[in-house]
């Protein structure tokens, strides 16, 4: 079964009119991932939130690149899991 991996709204800051910038992106399509790993980096206005993964599988497909601009409930990548 394949599923979203989304950037959360819980660790946005509260004004969700913010957008973010990706930073970096530590996964490729084909790599295994655990839960709590980390795939990718956004800041948003001078602080960096950490993009964690919620499930454990295989990468699919990434979604985003360094420089692309990003909102809560962005897709990241899709994981088979």
């Amino acid at each position: 079964m394949q599923v979203e991996l989304k950037v959360p709204e819980d660790i946005w800051p509260r004004r969700r009119d913010w957008g973010g910038e990706v930073v970096s992106v530590y996964v490729k399509e084909g790599n295994e991932v655990n839960v709590g790993d980390l795939i990718a980096e956004v800041e948003i206005e001078k602080a960096i939130l950490k993009i964690l993964s919620q499930y454990k599988g295989r990468v699919v497909k990434v979604l985003v690149s360094e420089g692309d601009k990003i909102t809560p409930g962005s897709v990241i990548a899709i994981i088979e899991v």
